[in-house]
């Protein structure tokens, strides 16, 4: 029973400050509270391109996407299908700046609010830049589902529902990355396609991984 005990208080740990599991089958739902600290993943740089479509209740997107993420920045173009620059956003410490095609150039101070006025839909940039990655935003309290290897299978954070449909296969010296999500709440569907991952290995090896 000892040994038991230490198992779990172990495995607490890993997931961060969380609160009881709920074990349904082979799924663990785990809920966890804030933490001040950075976390350090917020600052591992990564590029991810591939195909994103969105349905909201008036407006709709479907093409390519092109994210360019650093500690303290990220560079976001979104593509029609034929592979015209529709918008780009950009985010650094002063703000928050989107450019469309016409061309107009729009500025506030979080691309949340930008992206509803603008594009018609809101791209939750703030918590996507974890969720891409299959972990949860560490400002707020998130509910994480983790099958029985402990990866995510689902995120329910801010009002959104983060489903995570297919993973890259695990390679040597590699983190596990999504390779297909879907990012849902009651006004708004969204549906990440990852072509393919470039970023940094554990030794610190620049990579990349492109779908068969």
């Amino acid at each position: 029973m000892a040994c038991r005990s230490w198992v779990l208080g172990i495995l607490l740990v890993l997931v961060g400050c969380a609160g009881p599991e709920v074990h349904q089958g082979e799924v663990t739902t785990v809920v966890i509270q804030p933490v001040q600290e950075q976390a350090d993943i917020a600052n591992e740089p990564f590029v991810l391109t591939g195909r994103l479509a969105v349905n909201a209740r008036q407006h709709r997107f479907s093409g390519g996407i092109r994210w360019q993420h650093t500690g303290q920045s990220d560079e976001i173009y979104l593509f029609s299908p034929l592979g015209q620059i529709v918008a780009e956003i950009f985010r650094d410490q002063t703000g928050v700046r989107l450019v469309t095609s016409e061309p107009a150039i729009y500025r506030a101070q979080n691309a949340e609010y930008l992206t509803s006025q603008v594009l018609g839909w809101e791209l939750p940039l703030a918590g996507m830049r974890f969720w891409v990655r299959g972990t949860h935003f560490p400002d707020t309290v998130a509910e994480k589902d983790l099958d029985k290897n402990r990866r995510t299978v689902a995120i329910r954070q801010d009002g959104w529902q983060v489903v995570y449909q297919n993973y890259y296969p695990a390679q040597e010296g590699m983190s596990v990355l999504p390779r297909l999500l879907e990012f849902s709440r009651p006004d708004v569907k969204m549906r990440l396609l990852v072509d393919q991952w470039q970023g940094e290995t554990k030794s610190g090896d620049a990579t990349g991984r492109k779908l068969p």
